[in-house]
């Protein structure tokens, strides 16, 4: 029998928060589906209890981990490492960008509600979520990029890459080659299913602390949500091009495990609608400890010390609000 748990949730630019409480069950199927990075931990929350709840509701309410832990910060020589390795394959065109990413540990006892509600408050065009995971951590996040929604056969995702730390400065050759990667395997993974979408002017989207790249990307299909999910997820946003090869880059370059980091998230099939996203931007609470998981594309034209610190700006967007 799975465990009975819970889940909070408030999609981008939607003013309800929802809560969902139930049963576990393995693998993806209709309920609130969380899914880690190399589908070892998938589950699902099979709803008993689902409701809109209020602000002041969600602040009654105690998500808590008695887990404790003794994780570790990335070092940096790993990280400069896995940034040779990448640019290495790079430079012998076997790839054309990856993702590379690193964790950011502090040892504090975090109160995870007062943070999910901060970070709906103030990331208005994220989903933000939190969950508790069957092996008694808790995952929150305020996540800028949605993978798949459906309603009624109408289909929207989207390509997002690049990133910058403010309005004023210019995006550069590099961020826009990264976009045009992201976009362009997006929509031919979708031309392999048969599907012809539309894709929308380019936009500059906020997300926390960064800017984003950000096309969206429409179409109707009467293929499975769950077809399409699995041909567009991992998107190069979060692997890199060519995909496969990018994935077995990143294992070899990453000397942790992205566990739920760049996973899928969200409502499957509820009430007639799903909205799935992309989970980054994201940590995982413990009783004694706060982990984050923060990365960046890698193209040929990446400094190391500024793909650093630009995870460094990512991780702001969880860390102002500890």
């Amino acid at each position: 029998m799975g465990k009975n748990l819970r889940v909070l949730y408030r999609l981008a630019n939607s003013s309800e928060i929802n809560f969902i409480e139930g049963l576990e069950e393995a693998g993806i199927s209709e309920g609130f589906v969380f899914a880690d990075f190399s589908r070892e931990k998938t589950f699902t929350i099979k709803p008993n209890l689902q409701k809109v709840i209020s602000r002041g509701e969600v602040d009654g309410l105690d998500f808590s981990s008695t887990k404790k832990t003794n994780w570790e910060s990335t070092p940096k020589d790993d990280y400069d490492f896995g940034f040779t390795i990448l640019q290495n394959e790079i430079e012998h065109k076997h790839i054309h960008k990856a993702i590379l990413s690193r964790k950011k540990v502090i040892d504090k006892k975090v109160n995870a509600v007062q943070i999910f509600l901060d970070l709906e408050e103030n990331y208005k065009e994220s989903h933000v979520f939190l969950i508790e995971t069957p092996d008694n951590e808790l995952w929150i996040g305020a996540t800028p990029e949605t993978l798949l929604t459906e309603f009624k056969g109408d289909f929207e995702t989207m390509s997002l890459a690049g990133t910058k730390k403010d309005l004023v400065t210019e995006w550069t050759s590099k961020e826009y080659e990264e976009q045009r990667i992201v976009t362009n395997t997006i929509v031919g993974e979708l031309f392999k299913l048969g599907i012809d979408p539309v894709i929308s002017d380019l936009e500059t989207a906020k997300a926390g602390m960064v800017y984003h790249l950000r096309n969206k990307i429409n179409f109707s299909s009467d293929k499975s949500v769950l077809e399409i999910a699995e041909a567009l997820h991992p998107t190069p946003a979060i692997s890199g091009s060519p995909k496969t090869k990018a994935v077995s880059t990143i294992k070899i370059a990453e000397n942790h495990s992205r566990e739920y980091y760049c996973g899928i998230g969200g409502p499957l099939s509820i009430n007639g609608q799903t909205h799935l996203f992309v989970n980054l931007r994201c940590a995982v609470i413990s009783e004694n400890q706060i982990c984050l998981f923060v990365g960046g594309g890698i193209t040929k034209d990446s400094v190391l010390d500024k793909e650093w610190e630009e995870c460094e700006r990512k991780a702001l967007s969880l860390l102002s609000y500890l």
